[in-house]
Formats: structure tokens, C-alpha cells, sequence
């Protein structure tokens, strides 16, 4: 009997999802599969499914298509897990009126139940979202005006401390303090109206809190909740016309799909955040360079990449020279950020050494407390070394790793660590990846 899902269980694969909508375990839904198929050993199967190493072939999935009451149609249409049973998906239809944000907000506490760790939008909406961001005129804000209520300036008072505990522990210490930020938020909305220049800077404080949720969202696991917390800043920051903020959120909104498996429409939101902010401060303009550089890495398409972090470079360069005030949430990106993107569309097209010269430069430069981020930038490293076939520099940047991911709040980094090793499978038999293995179980368990 199909039930809720679970107010504390993760959902990372829509397999999952959907098993668990039917009541169903693992080794229920193998044999019901051994039923269709008239075979047995299905129960791997389905967890190999779930974690995402294997596909279903055809005459599995039209198996779980019967055991998950999809339609013929459906499953024709649709690819592999996209017509599986995913719950409401994200649609971005609807009037993008203030009054329309505001109900949004409202509802968005909702976000912190909802449990599925992949990606729900709609097909078609990422080409929705262009067109209403496209279809109004926005102005940059001017970052240190004295119009707002002194209430609101407590709330920004406290956005850098909630952006740096978010950029140094990861997602999983952030995501309630800044559900409730949003949720006062929207009470002072109500007190003090949608208008004037005071409502504009409320707007414009929920877009920079909702691109806080959304990556918190996003490194703990919770994809769905993430793109609806970014979509709800893109909302916000048109209604209090921040044209900056808002092309920051559609390049967030960028990678969550890049990493979904969507690149083409990756691909649209980082163009259309680049196109919208040819005026932007330099670091602002290299930081969304770099994000659709990233996304035809992603594609495969080395010429257009390299355009792009040329254009990055020359941004980045002005940026470090004239010292153009640019928003408080685009100093992150300085120069150890920069050398770690650009290291990322190398490893993406396949530039392993490059790649790990450019990380290299990150060390040096990057702050001891960004811990997060220099956990992954680790793990790229070893990814980079395997695939050079550097064992044991690999084995050496994963042991190093396994402390700080035990001890950390991000379910990215977790994942990556995990792929990696999986890397390394075919050298199991050596005595440092056996180390390695011993170490991991050991401390991870």
C-alpha cells in the first residue's frame, strides 16, 4: 500500500523515491521483479540502480513499469529514471508578481520536509525561467542603501555569519537557521508591504538567504528542495529588481543541473545569467564566466570553454586590480576560488594534468577555513591522480580526506568520495588502496 515518505529518510534516486511510495524494500521489489522477468538475483540490481552504476534494461524497466502502475505512454516517451513516479514536479508557471513571491515564501517551509535528492523540474522550465527573467527590466541595486527599516538591516547583519557557516561546514549546520531567517522574513513582509524601497531591500535579502538555503539544500542532498529555494531568490530578486542576485541564482541553478545530468539546460541559465550582466562588476562577471565554461566542459566542447575562461581571466584581472565594489556574496570568488573552477572544466574535458596544476594554485592561495571546499578541491586531486594512473598519490589524497568528511555536514563531498574509490576498483589489489579501504570502512562506518 502506497504510503507517505519518511519525514528523515533521504530519497536519492527517484527508484528509491518511487519503491518507497509503494511500501516497498529492496528485496520486495527484487522479487517482484523475479515474478515479471521469471528470474533471480535482482535484489543487487535495484541497489546498483539506486545509487546510479547501472541502468534497468528495457524489459526491467517496462517490469517496473507495471509494478509502479506507470502508463505505456509514459514510459515510450520519457527516458531512464525520468518517467519513473517522482511526486509533484517543479513547475515555474505562474505570475512573477511580488504578491505571487510572497505566497511562495510562505509556503517554503514546506522545503524542509521534502526529502528527494534529485532534480524535479519540469521539462521546459528551465526555458520558462529564461523568459521571465528576460521579460523585465532590471536595475543593479545600490548594495549600501539607507532606505530599508532598521529591522531589515539586523537581517543582513546576519547574512555574512550564515554565509560563512554555510561556505566553511557545509549545508548540513545552515539549512534551519536560514528556513527561519525566511520565515521572519516573510512576517515583516506582511507588516511592511510589498512596495517602496523598503520592500525592494526585503526582496533582495530573500534572494541572497534563498541562494544560502539552495546550496545547503544542494550539499546535504536535498536537489529538489534545492532548485525551488533558487528559483524562489530568482523570484525575489526580480521583485526587488536585483539584476546581480538574480543572475547569481540562475548560475547556482546552472551547476545543480549540470550535475543532474541536464547540461543543455545548464547550459541556458549560465548563458542567460552571462548575457544579463555584460555591465556587472569584473569579479562578477569572471564568476559567471567560469560557470558556463564549466557547463561546455560538461558538453564536451573545448573551443567555446577556453573562450570563456579567456573572457574570465581578463574579468578576473581587472577585478584584482581596480578594486570595483562588487556584492558582499560575489568576494567569494577571489583568486583561489577562480584557479579551482577553472580547475574543474579541465577535469571535466579531461585535462588531468592541467587540471591539477590549477588546484595546486588553489592550495596555496585558498584559506585554511573554507574546510568544505578544500575537502573537495582534495577530492578533485585524487580524481585527477587516478585517472593519471597515480595510485598512490591518489590513495594519498582520499586518507587525507576521510578525517574531515566523517567530521563534516556535506553530502557532496561524501558522494565524490565514494565515486572516487570506486575509481580505484581496478587496483584493489594493491596494498595502499587495500589501506585505503581499511581506513574508510574503519572511520566512515
Amino acid at each position: 500500500m502506497a504510503h507517505r515518505p519518511s519525514s528523515t529518510k533521504l530519497f536519492s534516486h527517484p527508484l528509491a523515491y518511487a519503491r518507497h511510495l509503494h511500501g516497498l524494500t529492496q528485496q520486495e521489489l527484487a522479487r517482484l521483479l523475479a515474478e515479471h522477468l521469471r528470474g533471480s538475483g535482482h535484489r543487487q540490481k535495484v541497489a546498483r540502480w539506486e545509487s546510479g552504476e547501472a541502468e534497468p534494461s528495457m524489459a526491467a524497466q517496462v517490469a517496473l513499469a507495471e509494478i509502479f502502475h506507470v502508463p505505456d505512454e509514459r514510459l515510450s516517451v520519457l527516458l531512464w529514471p525520468s518517467w519513473l513516479p517522482m511526486g509533484e514536479l517543479f513547475h515555474v508557471e505562474g505570475v512573477w508578481s511580488r504578491e505571487n513571491c510572497h505566497s511562495l515564501l510562505d509556503a517554503s517551509g514546506d522545503l524542509m520536509l521534502d526529502r528527494r535528492g534529485f532534480v524535479t523540474l519540469a521539462t521546459g522550465s528551465a526555458a520558462i525561467l529564461v523568459q521571465e527573467w528576460r521579460s523585465v527590466g532590471h536595475t543593479v541595486p545600490e548594495f549600501l542603501d539607507g532606505t530599508s527599516e532598521d529591522i531589515a538591516l539586523g537581517f543582513e547583519g546576519r547574512l555574512p555569519w550564515l554565509r560563512d557557516l554555510e561556505d566553511i561546514h557545509g549545508g548540513g549546520r545552515v539549512r534551519k537557521f536560514v528556513d527561519l531567517e525566511l520565515q521572519a522574513l516573510s512576517e515583516l513582509l506582511r507588516q511592511t508591504g510589498h512596495g517602496g524601497a523598503g520592500g525592494r531591500r526585503i526582496f533582495r535579502l530573500i534572494a541572497d538567504l534563498c541562494r544560502i538555503a539552495g546550496w545547503a539544500s544542494a550539499d546535504t542532498g536535498y536537489l529538489a528542495a534545492a532548485e525551488r529555494y533558487f528559483v524562489l531568490g530568482l523570484r525575489a530578486a526580480r521583485a526587488g529588481g536585483d539584476r546581480l542576485s538574480g543572475a547569481n541564482l540562475l548560475k547556482c541553478m546552472s551547476l545543480l543541473l549540470a550535475e543532474a545530468s541536464r547540461p543543455q539546460d545548464a547550459l541556458l541559465l549560465a548563458r542567460s545569467a552571462v548575457d544579463a550582466t555584460a555591465d556587472a562588476p569584473p569579479r562578477v562577471r569572471a564568476m559567471l564566466a567560469v560557470r558556463q565554461a564549466r557547463v561546455h566542459a560538461v558538453l564536451g566542447e573545448r573551443d567555446a570553454c577556453e573562450r570563456l575562461l579567456g573572457r574570465a581571466e581578463t574579468a578576473m584581472a581587472e577585478a584584482e586590480a581596480d578594486g570595483q565594489p562588487c556584492p558582499d556574496w560575489a568576494l567569494y570568488f577571489d583568486a583561489a576560488e577562480y584557479a579551482a573552477q577553472v580547475a574543474a572544466c579541465h577535469l571535466a574535458l579531461g585535462h588531468f594534468t592541467v587540471s591539477d596544476q590549477w588546484l595546486e594554485r588553489t592550495t596555496r592561495l585558498q584559506p585554511a577555513s573554507r574546510q568544505r571546499d578544500g575537502i573537495t578541491y582534495r577530492l578533485w586531486r585524487a580524481e585527477n591522480a587516478v585517472r593519471l594512473g597515480e595510485v598512490e598519490r591518489a590513495c594519498a589524497h582520499l586518507t587525507e580526506a576521510v578525517p574531515a568528511i566523517k567530521n563534516g555536514f556535506s553530502t557532496r563531498n561524501s558522494t565524490r568520495f565514494t565515486q572516487v574509490r570506486r575509481l580505484l576498483h581496478p587496483y584493489r589489489g594493491l596494498p595502499q588502496v587495500r589501506d585505503l579501504d581499511a581506513r574508510a570502512v574503519s572511520l566512515l562506518a
